[in-house]
Parts: structure tokens; sequence; C-alpha cells
């Protein structure tokens, strides 16, 4: 019997395994290895009750039942997209809703997820801003999203993007311990190679999120090549101007073979021009990177317009020309609002 979502207590999947370890020693007297177990039995089993934990003694199943839950978001709705992509709307024990997305690509699957119900960054392209920021989302309901779309789904997710709904580094400490439940060998056992986190420039979480020990990757919504645009697309530039984000990038610490992902909306006559493109380049000189730009999806009442196709394929064949790894990121899911900056978790839209 699953476990009524009105009614949570402490969600066990809020702690990854070394803290799971420490409070079933210090708070219920239970020795560590049970951590193992039961992350085991979360991750792998994919159980929703301690008491189908059958390797773990009765008393100590009760003992796990009386303080902790096994929460997972409730799917309250799912759109299919005719390219196959589905997008989950999940709604919280507080009754909000946030929205994921399943993305079918020709030989794997993309799970894109959010961090938080709503955003604070207000970037003037994107549906999410005019939500603002309601709350953050916890450790279990970020890592909820991926259990969840995983039982509807049986397949297995070649990546997992924090692209969703919210900026990710605005909820640096509950996005790290998801990384690391993600990652973790007991865990849901992702490369860390394929997980990758998005922000749009807030800096000091930048350099955090670099020196912590976790080796996702970063992307970086860049979206402008001067202040005075980037200012009005995206306030966040007001407190970290380009100078300071580019500075801070060319000493991210990356590790191997690893890059940065630049991320480009583009958008018809605002940060498309020629000059926009030399700018970009010369501002990721020697930063090891990788670009994807991304067409403008359509938000009606947000007055932007994509380029046309044939400017695409310019920018992209010229950064290729000039040495920069550079695709074109064509969204899926327009046709059910799934795509990049389309996502709200509001019900009856989208």
């Amino acid at each position: 019997m699953e476990p009524d979502y009105k009614s949570v207590m402490l969600s066990i999947l809020d702690y990854d395994r070394e803290k799971l370890q420490e409070v079933l020693r210090d708070d219920l007297g239970l020795e560590p290895f049970r951590a193992n177990q039961i992350f085991r039995w979360i991750y792998k089993e994919r159980v929703k009750t301690f008491e189908l934990m059958t390797d773990i003694t009765k008393s100590v199943r009760q003992k796990l039942a009386k303080s902790f839950s096994i929460f997972y978001p409730r799917v309250k709705l799912v759109n299919l997209s005719k390219d196959g992509t589905k997008k989950y709307m999940f709604e919280l024990e507080d009754g909000e809703c946030i929205e994921s997305v399943l993305i079918k690509q020709p030989k794997r699957w993309t799970v894109c997820i959010s961090t938080q119900v709503g955003c604070a960054m207000g970037c003037k392209f994107c549906k999410t801003a005019t939500l603002g920021l309601k709350r953050n989302l916890e450790v279990h309901e970020i890592i909820g999203q991926v259990l969840a779309i995983k039982d509807d789904t049986q397949v297995d997710f070649y990546n997992i993007v924090f692209m969703g709904m919210g900026e990710p580094l605005h909820n640096l400490k509950n996005v790290l311990v998801a990384l690391k439940i993600l990652s973790d060998d007991y865990g849901l056992c992702f490369s860390e190679r394929k997980l990758t986190v998005s922000t749009s420039g807030l800096v000091p979480a930048i350099q955090k999120f670099g020196n912590a020990k976790n080796r996702a990757n970063l992307a970086v919504s860049l979206n402008a090549t001067t202040d005075e645009v980037r200012n009005e697309l995206m306030p966040i530039n007001k407190k970290y101007p380009l100078k300071l984000l580019i500075e801070t990038l060319r000493s991210y610490p990356l590790r191997g073979r690893q890059c940065i992902t630049i991320e480009y909306v583009l958008l018809r006559g605002v940060n498309d021009s020629v000059a926009d493109r030399r700018r970009l380049k010369k501002l990721l000189h020697n930063i090891p990177v990788k670009i994807n730009l991304i067409p403008y999806n359509t938000n009606v009442e947000l007055g932007f317009e994509r380029p046309s196709r044939e400017v695409l394929v310019e920018w992209q064949q010229d950064l290729c020309n000039s040495k920069f790894n550079t695709t074109i990121r064509w969204s899926k899911g327009n046709d059910v609002n799934a795509a990049c900056g389309q996502l709200i978790g509001v019900s009856g839209i989208g």
C-alpha cells in the first residue's frame, strides 16, 4: 500500500547515505550499515514502505516507519507530446505543483527536473519567472521526481539535467545532497558525467559548486553579450555582471576533459546579430566550453520571437569554424509547453 501523500512525516529521501548513517545511529540507535540496506531497497528495489524491506528485522522496520516516510510527489497530470516527450505535473505535500520533463531523443532519454516552486531570477523570456519564487524544493522532492518518472516509464535515463522550474544554485544545499544520492552506488548510480546543473549566473554559488566534492557538469545560461542587453533579459546580471561571470567561469575548476556548457537562447532582433556572435567568441575565448544554441520557445504573452532557421545554422557554422563545439538544441515538447522556458506548474496551463 502506498503512503498517503497528504500525511507525510520526515522523508528518508532527504538524506544522503553518509548522513543517514549518522541519523540512524544517533537518533534511533541503529547500526550504520542499515543505511546501505535502506538505500538498496528504496533506490534499487524501489519499495515505498518499510514493511517490504524483508532483510531488515520487523522491530527495526517498525522503528523506521514511526520516524520516516518514503514520499514521492504525486503525479497530477501527464501531457504526451507528438514527439514522444512527456511532461509531468507533480503535486507536493503542501499542494504546490511543479513540472518535470522526460525528453525522448533518438537513442536515449533525458530527464529535466525542477529545484524550486517558481523562480526568483525574473528572466524576461521564461514563463516560470512569471510565478516568482514560492519556495525551494526539499531533497526528497527533487529526488522524488526522478523516482516517480522511473516508476511511470520503466525506461533507463541517459542524462538528468537540473533545468526545470527554478534556479538550481539558489537551492544549492539541497541540490548538492540530491546529486550525492543520484550518483551513489547504493542510490541511483548515475555517472556524474551524466548529471548537469544549470544556472543563470549566481557567481558565489558557482564558486561553491565548483569547490564541492561533486563532479556534476555546470551549464550557464548566458543569452547576451553585453551588460545592457543581459541586464534587461536577466536581472541577475545587475548584481553579477558579465565581466565577473566570465572571470568566474575562466577560473572554474574543471576535472579531466570536463567543460562548461554555455546555453544561449536566441531571440530575434535582441541577441542574434553578427556583432553578438563576434562578442560571444571573444567572451568565451580560451574557456573550455561547449555551446548550446537554443531557438526561443514561444511564450506568446512574453513578446519574443525565435530567429529564422538560417540564422541559427549560420551561428552554429561560424562558431564551429572558430573551434567552438556548438550544437543547436531543437527543443522537444513544444506542443505541450514542455520545452525550455515553458514550465509553470499551474493546473490547466500547458
